[in-house]
């Protein structure tokens, strides 16, 4: 009898992620990788990810995460690399193939495809996977959306500098909970020196980036912060006009979450700014 790897659980502050078949070798990568969000006991997966690996050799091309094709339909989404694919079922039900059962860059496809997944299902709760920098201030988390290239990741290092915590650089979960939205801490993006342990804050603002010398806090317009956050929903775009979930999760962050033009640089000056917001007229 063949015996089968333990099924590894998750719990991604609240969203819990079950990933079966891994092979030996990506089991102990992952536990690494994801140290602190395991489990403490087994609960029902939010995305419960079976995972087949092959034998061919790592392509030699260069790696090119942004080269993922996408096949999206409201109830289903097929996502596809040159290392392996992914198929997630409205059930939260995923098929993950993967090209070779071994290699550093075959890992690397394997996080990309669990979080194309992931990012694919959040919209059936409300939430959504962003383009984005978090930090928590004074308790309080907000989110700087932009592309490649914004400042997210200059912003996040001197908010931390500053003595705020990190939830992302790049990639940040938004989730609904009944009274708001929150942010959490999730290990999507490897050695972002995000925070390593599960946690929840009530998101006190989107914030759209302008780089200055003073910082300070401008009206953001409802339109401008519409077409921000859908630009900024990797995975997602190819779905917009057939998948209902996801129009409907943009307008309901961009009406209940307060949304700021910040200008920084960078140092972390503006954190003195966010420590005194208090959401008003937008």
């Amino acid at each position: 009898m063949i015996a089968h790897p333990a099924p590894l659980d998750f719990d991604l502050s609240g969203i819990r992620l079950r990933v079966r078949g891994l092979p030996g070798e990506y089991e102990r990568l992952l536990r690494e990788e994801w140290a602190g969000f395991g489990a403490a006991a087994p609960g029902t997966p939010f995305l419960d990810v079976a995972v087949r690996a092959g034998s061919e050799p790592e392509p030699r091309s260069p790696w090119d995460p942004k080269a993922m094709r996408s096949l999206l339909r409201s109830g289903s989404a097929r996502y596809e690399i040159e290392e392996g694919a992914i198929e997630v079922g409205a059930d939260g039900k995923a098929a993950l193939s993967l090209r070779s059962g071994a290699g550093s860059r075959t890992f690397l496809a394997l996080l990309n495809l669990i979080r194309a997944g992931l990012a694919w299902r959040m919209p059936s709760r409300g939430g959504a996977m962003l383009h984005a920098a978090g930090i928590v201030v004074k308790g309080r988390a907000f989110l700087l959306v932009g592309p490649e290239g914004s400042g997210k990741t200059t912003w996040a290092g001197a908010g931390a500098a500053g003595g705020a915590d990190v939830l992302g650089d790049d990639v940040v979960l938004v989730d609904r909970a009944p009274e708001r939205f929150e942010a959490l801490a999730a290990p999507l993006r490897p050695r972002s020196g995000a925070l390593r342990l599960p946690g929840r804050w009530p998101l006190a603002a989107i914030l759209l980036p302008r780089h200055g010398a003073s910082p300070r806090l401008d009206p953001a317009a409802a339109r401008d912060v519409y077409g921000r956050i859908l630009a900024n929903l990797p995975f997602l775009a190819e779905g917009f006009g057939a998948d209902g979930r996801i129009p409907a999760a943009i307008e309901d962050l961009r009406a209940s979450v307060p949304a700021r033009v910040l200008t920084f640089s960078p140092d972390p000056s503006f954190l003195a700014i966010l420590s005194g917001f208090e959401a008003g007229p937008r």
